[in-house]
């Protein structure tokens, strides 16, 4: 049927997603601390490996995210249990027996049943506050050489960090659960952690990248070949390189944001702010995606041109190929994000618009 043969809500709906993904986001912050912000940002992002105390602050972080996708993550996503939402679409509409019937309702009717984010957003402000507090305390240089100081840092943002992915996959399993996706299987888990990065994404460009890698993975997956050839181990090994790439990402990002102005107010508002425009994208995804498959529209239509940005992106379907390819996937070495590209990279694949 195509975009043409859509109802007017639904035509309304995938207009509003698309906007609400590609859109610039709101400033919650004054301009002049976003802009220190990003400036910081860059510097530490570039300047990273040369920081003293490199290679013990990566061993804390690999140490930090050794276990936390079973201990945290999966856990906060499992516990959005498919019944209870079968139940509570089954009150109104007697055909939903299993959860992948939600599927088959009308998109607004689905809308209806999505709760309100504003709890998960209060949530993450309180956690990051907590976090700025231990950062703030442990007296941490702008620069980030105060020895044992940014030891004690580092680790409090990287546990800020295990605790933000957990809220937000909570959040994104929400979401997913109703439009009728299980993120407990492995092959959505994958694809709620391609949300999760499209939800940290801060920049267009790195929006842009984002959802063409979801774009593409959402193709693999209507495919349906691609996981006939992956052994379970094989995406078990994907998900937990995809998740260590996220928390590095995270880690540094914060250490960029809140270690120069560090501040109780300042994480806290980041923090809530991340969790907030990760449910919105969750939202518009899942939609975007639920209309697509009822719709027979070519996940490619998500895509928009690239712009510039030197935000590094975890793309989700570049670890998918490097598990397709050699069996496994690898993890992040110390110090590195993985499979990241920038939005301006040259390495185009044959998939890619």
């Amino acid at each position: 049927m195509g975009i043409e043969g859509m109802s007017p809500y639904d035509r309304a709906a995938w207009d509003h997603c698309i906007n609400e993904i590609y859109r610039p986001d709101g400033r919650k912050l004054p301009a002049w601390v976003r802009d220190a912000a990003r400036k910081a940002g860059t510097a530490i992002s570039r300047g990273y490996t040369a920081l003293p105390g490199t290679d013990r602050f990566d061993a804390l972080l690999e140490r930090a995210f050794d276990g936390a996708l079973a201990l945290t993550f999966q856990p906060a996503l499992a516990s959005v249990r498919a019944s209870r939402v079968v139940q509570q679409f089954a009150s109104r509409h007697p055909g939903v027996t299993r959860l992948e019937d939600v599927r088959k309702l009308d998109l607004e009717a689905c809308d209806k049943m999505l709760p309100p984010r504003f709890g998960y957003t209060v949530v993450a402000a309180v956690q990051g506050g907590s976090t700025a507090l231990a950062v703030t305390g442990a007296e941490v240089s702008s620069t980030v050489s105060g020895g044992v100081t940014a030891g004690v840092a580092v680790a409090a943002l990287a546990t800020d960090v295990i605790a933000s992915l957990a809220l937000m996959g909570r959040s994104i399993g929400v979401v997913a659960a109703r439009y009728g996706y299980d993120v407990t299987l492995p092959e959505e888990e994958l694809f709620a952690l391609g949300v999760l990065s499209l939800g940290t994404a801060s920049s267009l460009g790195g929006k842009t990248t984002a959802m063409a890698s979801l774009s593409r993975l959402t193709q693999k997956m209507m495919r349906h070949a691609t996981w006939a050839q992956l052994k379970e181990h094989t995406l078990v090994s994907v998900i937990d390189a995809v998740y260590k790439a996220l928390g590095f990402k995270l880690t540094k990002q914060k250490l960029a944001e809140v270690v120069p102005l560090a501040g109780v107010g300042f994480n806290a508002v980041l923090s809530a702010e991340m969790t907030d425009r990760t449910f919105r994208r969750a939202k518009a995804v899942y939609r975007l995606r639920f209309l697509s498959e009822k719709y027979g529209i070519d996940p490619k239509t998500w895509m928009r041109d690239s712009g510039h940005t030197d935000e590094a992106v975890v793309e989700v379907d570049n670890f998918l190929d490097e598990g397709l390819s050699s069996g496994t996937a690898q993890g992040p070495e110390a110090g590195e994000l993985g499979k990241t590209r920038n939005a301006d990279d040259s390495d185009e694949r044959p998939d890619a618009q």
